[in-house]
């Protein structure tokens, strides 16, 4: 008998949390009228709170809507009233989620009764109240100020989020000081700009300390170490902000205190306009590794390795720039080594590369940045803006300097001061050439036949 009656104190106990659960943690009110006697008499925590009935009980329950919360510190007591009537009295502290937005712990008292019915506990009393630590005057029943455990609980909650918070804002500011970008907020208050704050990377970017970039003057919206001939463009991306998402995009220059030039690439946006001004924030990127890596790839694209004169890429641009523009006094001349083959046959193919080496270099000595390599042992200049005597002499200045170099050359040259045509200028000057190298070459094998 007493072995039963433990089973059935523990039972009770089960059912009580169980109730308990279902209806703060669970929201399940059905479950909770589930276990309702058909004799329920029922006491909430606020005085209006009485009711008697399952009918009307369970009405009540389903009306109620809960925050979700957790249970803790359950204590539960059981007395038998009767050997089938069990009374459970116990307390536990229920507390909300703090994502319900609602930050409430108190303690909860219960008083279940339990009848059974052959082998099934059926609720037929509760009783639920709170022991309010703190009242006020005015206040009857239900606190509307909240219980010190509630303040406990808010605080906790206060210092879990600040912590939060806290960690966040490191983060972002770490981010905000390490990104490779430069970030600058200005507030603009019509044509006037103000600097509000700015990251790690624009102190790097300029090479000077912080306290002298704010000491800058950025009223037009850039410091002076913009350089002067992009000022236009900063001016003009700005003036077009005109409403919060408006954002404008260019390429610039910068003057760092070393003298260095730095290309940039920016995004200016605004972002909000309040009564004292509109925020505008740029957000800029050193490109100019990708500027020397673009010239370097352009100049690798039109230069010719070995000599160090312009390639055929080349030309063929400069003869399509030239042939669109309006020219006066144009000068035109071919190259071509005598004999390179047979250089080549009797001493070569090192000894070959040497000699094309050395022809550049006497080319570019007299026409520098004018010349250009076209074919193996082809050779042009285009010279404009020259007088016809200066052009020539200088011809006959590298046909002379090569002899005296031991290579043998034929040239060809074209000089116009009006009527200027590239193309009908290096065809002359081409034919000039090989009609040269025709007569070396017929003078050449008769002195061989004789």
């Amino acid at each position: 008998m007493l072995v039963g009656q433990t089973e059935r104190e523990q039972k009770v106990k089960e059912l009580t949390s169980y109730i308990l659960h279902k209806h703060y943690c669970e929201n399940d009110m059905e479950a909770v009228i589930a276990m309702f006697d058909d004799r329920l008499s029922w006491f909430g925590a606020e005085e209006q709170e009485y009711a008697v009935g399952a009918q009307e009980v369970a009405a009540l329950f389903r009306g109620f809507e809960m925050r979700r919360c957790s249970i803790e510190h359950e204590k539960y007591d059981v007395v038998e009233i009767t050997p089938d009537v069990h009374l459970c009295t116990g307390q536990v502290q229920i507390t909300t989620s703090p994502e319900t937005g609602i930050l409430i712990r108190m303690q909860q008292r219960v008083t279940m009764c339990f009848r059974w019915v052959g082998h099934q506990a059926r609720c037929c009393h509760m009783h639920v109240s709170n022991p309010y630590r703190e009242m006020i005057e005015e206040e009857i029943g239900f606190p509307t100020s909240a219980s010190q455990q509630n303040r406990e609980y808010r605080d906790e909650q206060l210092d879990v989020h600040k912590k939060q918070l806290a960690e966040r804002t490191a983060e972002l500011i770490s981010i905000y000081n390490t990104v490779p970008c430069a970030i600058l907020r200005l507030r603009r208050n019509g044509e006037n700009y103000r600097l509000l704050s700015f990251n790690q990377a624009l102190v790097n970017m300029l090479e000077v300390p912080e306290e002298e970039i704010r000491q800058m003057d950025w009223s037009q919206g850039f410091s002076d170490e913009v350089d002067r001939q992009d000022v236009p463009l900063l001016r003009d991306a700005l003036r077009r902000l005109e409403k919060p998402g408006d954002r404008t995009y260019l390429d610039y220059r910068m003057h760092s205190r070393s003298g260095k030039c730095i290309y940039l690439s920016c995004s200016n946006a605004l972002i909000d306009e309040q009564v004292d001004g509109q925020t505008i924030q740029r957000i800029t990127f050193d490109i100019s590794k990708r500027i020397e890596l673009e010239s370097v790839l352009k100049r690798m694209s039109f230069e010719d390795f070995p000599t160090g004169l312009f390639n055929r890429n080349r030309f063929n641009r400069d003869m399509e720039l030239c042939q669109m523009g309006d020219m006066t006094r144009l000068g035109v001349a071919c190259f071509d080594l005598n004999c390179l083959k047979e250089w080549n046959d009797r001493m070569g193919h090192s000894a070959g590369d040497d000699l094309i080496y050395r022809t550049a270099r006497h080319i570019y000595n007299a026409f520098p940045k004018k010349a250009y390599r076209i074919g193996g042992d082809e050779f042009v200049v285009i010279q404009a803006n020259v007088a016809q005597d200066a052009f020539c002499r200088a011809i006959d200045q590298v046909v002379k300097t090569m002899q005296e170099d031991g290579i043998s050359i034929s040239a060809g040259r074209s000089w116009r001061a009006l009527n200027c045509s590239i193309r009908e200028q290096f065809d002359e000057a081409d034919r000039q050439m090989y009609q040269v190298k025709t007569r070396f070459y017929k003078t050449r094998s008769t002195q061989r036949d004789r």
